[in-house]
């Protein structure tokens, strides 16, 4: 009976462990988005956008990837900070600190290290 209940247990976590939240940076928002799969956001990537899911961060001319995901669901003004790293093509790899910030308006704000100017992301929720 007690693996039962743990089995039932898990079953119930996986689709909401499957179905997490991302975040897009660009013109077309979370309609740049082809869905979620359970393995997070779908989408093609182009020059006009930026997208942060569990993966990390991707983009056509860099990346950054952490040492631990970003909570896909933030409370409003939570803060969350993880080490990583960023790539670009060369490569160049720039190693830093990054924030994570819930902005109680749709959006998160996001931070690195050596970034001049941080990055406002649109909350895409996940179904």
């Amino acid at each position: 009976m007690r693996h039962q209940l743990i089995a039932l247990a898990i079953g119930l976590a996986l689709p909401a462990a499957a179905s997490a939240n991302a975040f897009v940076n660009g013109p077309r928002g979370c309609g740049f988005l082809d869905g979620f799969d359970d393995y997070g956001p779908i989408f093609t990537v182009d020059e006009d956008h930026l997208v942060l899911s569990r993966q990390g961060l991707v983009g056509i001319e860099w990346n950054c990837d952490f040492d631990t995901p970003f909570d896909p669901y933030l409370e409003e003004g939570e803060i969350q900070t993880r080490m990583g790293y960023c790539m670009e093509p060369g490569p160049f790899v720039d190693p830093g600190v990054f924030t994570l910030m819930e902005m109680g308006d749709g959006t998160v704000q996001m931070d690195g290290s050596n970034w001049d100017q941080p990055l406002i992301l649109q909350i895409c929720v996940a179904p």
